[in-house]
């Protein structure tokens, strides 16, 4: 029996953020494994949230020009996945920069363009995106915890291998996820359509997947009105989490914690996510998804002041637990408010936008600079800089928030033609 497209949207997450938690955590082992030290290490980082930084915005792009054609979603899995296999075969710098242009694009590319296909079916409020992004948080807890067992048991190939074989299962099941073809407004009584109730956006006309989609657009998506600003605040509010979570594993080595601990520690914080996310819709109903959103930026900052202050990995491991509930309120918040302020024709784009400029261009910089903080000061004064830089970051995403929000566009791509 045909699943559902919601049923094939969680088990997609499942797989995708499956991968995701095999090698987030690790990756950073791998790289001191083969000997390089914590400068060296944070240029990797950066270097791969510099080709995250283009490919986000690159790949959503490409996937609205084609409106959201499948193709697209199985050619950033097998960047990602021949990423993988090559980086186990780098011994040096230079081979594993090489090797994160094709892993850190793949895994860059998917994010946006699952986060769109989701959007399309998560109903006319947005308020189903929380409850299908959950399954990738409760499969994160699986992978990441039981690829720390098997790290101590068979080593780091471990990893390497799951995490091809969930990019793999992500490019079988994502070629199912088809865009959503919206009508034009005088088609709508016929074939799968957005209500025709939905308030207009803005006076200017709907922007159509197609020719009529080019760089201005995207340009406006960020610059124009409170998306802007947010975006800035999300890049603030990114760098100073990334300064944490870069360096986060390594720190349990320093406290000789063995990678089960680190799993323990990254299962942990999705377990958490899990019920906020599934609880989303009424809790941004009782709070407001706004406040969320800032808490959620204000958690992060807890969270590295706290980690600055303690040599325990006790403390650590439940520190990533009051980490966790600020990523699920600040990133199904923000997802979710990208999305009203998107363009219609052009959601991958914007979540690409979202995703690269924001968690990208953050991890740049908290690549680069957290490298050298961290060499100089440690990886604790790294942690007190980062809750600083959050202070501040909370602030800006508070006020980008209490700007009007615009009604909510239409998802999915118009049949008409092109102009």
């Amino acid at each position: 029996m045909a699943l559902s497209p919601a049923a094939r949207a969680r088990l997609v997450y499942v797989t995708f953020y499956g991968a995701v938690g095999t090698m987030s955590p690790y990756l950073v082992l791998f790289y001191k494994g083969i000997g390089l030290d914590l400068a060296a290490i944070g240029l990797v980082v950066g270097f791969g949230s510099v080709v995250a930084l283009l490919a986000g915005p690159g790949w959503g792009f490409v996937s609205d020009r084609l409106r959201g054609s499948p193709v697209v979603v199985v050619a950033a899995a097998t960047s990602a996945i021949v990423g993988v296999l090559t980086m186990y075969q780098a011994r040096d710098l230079s081979g594993v920069l090489g090797c994160s242009i094709l892993l850190s694009a793949g895994f860059a590319g998917l994010t946006p363009i699952l986060d769109a296909r989701a959007l399309e079916i998560s109903g006319p409020e947005r308020s189903g995106y929380g409850p299908l992004r959950a399954w990738g948080s409760i499969s994160y807890i699986a992978l990441s915890f039981g690829t720390g067992a098997a790290i101590d048991a068979w080593g780091l190939g471990a990893a390497f291998a799951i995490g091809t074989a969930m990019l793999a299962l992500t490019a079988v099941i994502g070629a199912t996820l088809v865009g959503r073809v919206a009508s034009s407004p005088a088609r709508s009584a016929a074939g799968p359509s957005i209500p025709a109730t939905a308030p207009p956006r803005s006076p200017e006309p709907a922007v159509r997947a197609g020719r009529r989609i080019g760089t201005l657009s995207a340009l406006r998506l960020v610059w124009l009105g409170p998306l802007g600003l947010f975006i800035g605040g999300a890049w603030l509010t990114f760098m100073g989490l990334a300064g944490v979570m870069a360096f986060y594993s390594l720190r349990y080595a320093e406290l000789a914690a063995p990678a089960s601990v680190i799993g323990l520690s990254s299962a942990i914080g999705a377990a958490v996510e899990v019920p906020i996310m599934l609880t989303f819709p009424r809790l941004a109903a009782r709070l407001g998804a706004e406040r969320l959103v800032v808490a959620g930026a204000a958690i992060f900052t807890i969270r590295a002041f706290v980690a600055a202050t303690t040599a325990d990995p006790i403390i650590l491991v439940l520190l990533a637990g009051i980490g966790g509930a600020g990523y699920a309120c600040f990133i199904i918040g923000g997802v979710t408010y990208v999305s009203r302020q998107a363009q219609p024709g052009l959601a991958a784009t914007a979540q690409g936008l979202f995703s690269g400029l924001a968690n990208g261009l953050g991890q740049v910089v908290a690549g680069y600079g957290g490298g050298l903080i961290a060499g100089a000061v440690g990886i604790t004064g790294l942690f007190g800089a980062s809750g600083v830089l959050g202070l501040g970051a909370a602030g800006v995403v508070a006020l980008a928030v209490r700007r009007r929000a615009r009604p909510l566009p239409a998802l999915g791509y118009s049949t008409a033609p092109d102009a």
